[in-house]
């Protein structure tokens, strides 16, 4: 596992203070008035195609301007005539939501650009403002950095899944999005970043584009705009900062086996757990990416301190507790979230949809996002993961059991008598890396090959050669011995 420090010395400190919600910090830096003359105006765009945050994807600009994602969030840092670093606060703006009303993106209360600029100013200085976003936006308490599950800004809000905190308004550095992966696609939650889009930003002082502002990476330093009459936008590029991954899962029966590639109907597979390596279920987005040009989200593990941690191994079950398989019990303590389809939760002889097992016909491995009967071919249903860059292994162990009562054995519904014969698959790099912004299918495929059976009846062997056996005259026992 990495365990390396992302900062040294001093900045790590600063860095971990942004995910601390200790007060012991130095103090704010006094806001800038509100007497200038050109707002701060925001824009988006989202270049691709919960519960903290809005479940569902985030495709398009559109997506963002629904009531219902409650648009994004906004970091603002003020540092006078100084650059951005990690001993920055988000003293202009924390964690500010900016919402699509009337045809238009609004926020509140308006912020204003500072006006210390050019040789007829008071000072000479070029006051600089560094922002950073988010999206979907949630409403945190900005003390402690915990979402405020009370809220009618945030939808859907939990503490357990989704977006789950940030750095808070008095943690210096880069400011960080907590998030802790659902692996329910019905809480599946697409966080997103923002970086400056393509395109000049004029500064008053020369009218030219300021220098130093780069695509893909955040607004960093930004100077006075020069168009005062329509104000100048900060357009955000939005980017996924998660990889999405669809895992279906079949079973592949050979044709000889007389059923149409279909499991016998005195058979059933039943999946009991699936383990995964190769993402990370926890981690902190730093909203302060340091690849511009591939657009690679910048992860960092849950203390928002380290390098996300790699080797993570993410195992879902079937419902078991205590090796009681299939047996649904509420106290359950391993991770639930298979597909009722194909796991065993009832009757094993009942015929019905729940007791189905995995067939010829692909479901999706995860538990669907409403009802059985409309989702049990629903395919397009994934979840979405934090990638670590690392090849992603998959080991399913799933049973076959076969009614039979000549036999012994006891079947997972504790009444069935049969056979029942447990298999456990590795596969080594099914996908070479995951990457944030892609979305990625899996598709497993159960491979059964039926027992067989032939018979021959060997025909009698008749030797080649004859043997013949000459035994002398026999003599009755009561013939009269001639002497």
């Amino acid at each position: 596992m990495k365990k390396t420090k992302y900062f040294i010395f001093a900045a790590a400190a600063a860095l971990f203070a942004a995910c601390s919600s200790d007060d012991g910090l130095a103090p704010e830096k006094q806001q800038i008035a509100q007497t200038g003359q050109v707002p701060v105006v925001f824009d988006t765009y989202v270049n691709r195609t919960t519960r903290a945050g809005y479940h569902g994807d985030i495709n398009a600009v559109g997506t963002l301007q629904t009531a219902d994602v409650k648009g994004f969030g906004v970091f603002g840092y003020y540092t006078d005539n100084n650059d951005y670093d990690q001993f920055s606060i988000p003293n202009f703006m924390y964690n500010q939501q900016v919402t699509y009303e009337s045809d238009t993106w609004t926020y509140s209360p308006v912020k204003y650009w500072p006006n210390e600029y050019g040789s007829t100013a008071i000072s000479e200085d070029y006051d600089r403002v560094t922002f950073f976003a988010y999206a979907p936006y949630v409403e945190v308490t900005p003390a402690t950095g915990k979402v405020n599950t009370s809220s009618t800004k945030t939808a859907n809000p939990t503490e357990t899944t989704g977006i789950v905190g940030m750095s808070s308004n008095t943690g210096s550095g880069d400011p960080m999005v907590k998030y802790v992966v659902s692996l329910a696609p019905a809480t599946k939650v697409d966080l997103l970043w923002g970086v400056k889009a393509a395109g000049d930003w004029k500064i008053t002082q020369t009218n030219t584009a300021q220098t130093g502002l780069t695509v893909g990476f955040p607004w960093i330093n930004v100077q006075r705009p020069a168009d005062a009459t329509t104000s100048q936008k900060l357009l955000f590029d939005f980017k996924h900062a998660l990889a999405k991954l669809n895992v279906q899962i079949d079973a592949d029966v050979d044709k000889a086996s007389g059923h149409d590639n279909e499991v016998a109907t005195d058979n059933k597979i039943f999946v009991r757990s699936i383990t995964f390596t190769g993402f990370a279920t926890k981690g902190a987005l730093n909203l302060n990416n340091t690849d511009a040009g591939a657009g690679v989200a910048k992860w960092m593990s849950f203390n928002c301190v380290n390098e996300l941690e790699a080797g993570e191994e993410i195992t879902i079950y079937d419902g078991r507790k205590d090796g009681k398989e299939g047996v649904s019990e509420a106290s359950n303590e391993k991770v639930k979230g298979l597909n009722p389809v194909i796991i065993e939760n009832g009757n094993w002889t009942a015929v019905n949809v729940a007791n189905k097992g995995v067939s010829k016909t692909a479901v999706n491995l995860f538990e669907p996002t409403s009802s059985l009967a409309t989702d049990e071919l629903k395919l397009a249903d994934p979840i979405y993961v934090i990638p670590t860059g690392e090849a992603v292994d998959v080991t399913i162990v799933y049973e076959v059991e076969a009614a039979d009562a000549n036999l012994p054995t006891v079947l997972a519904d504790g009444a069935t008598k049969g056979s029942k014969i447990k298999n456990t698959i590795t596969k080594k790099a099914v996908i070479a890396k995951l990457e944030n912004g892609k979305d990625y299918t899996l598709k497993i495929h159960l491979g059964m090959n039926s027992v067989k059976f032939d018979a021959n009846v060997t025909k009698w062997d008749t030797p080649a050669t004859e043997t013949d056996v000459y035994l002398p005259s026999n003599t009755p026992s009561s013939a009269p011995v001639r002497r």
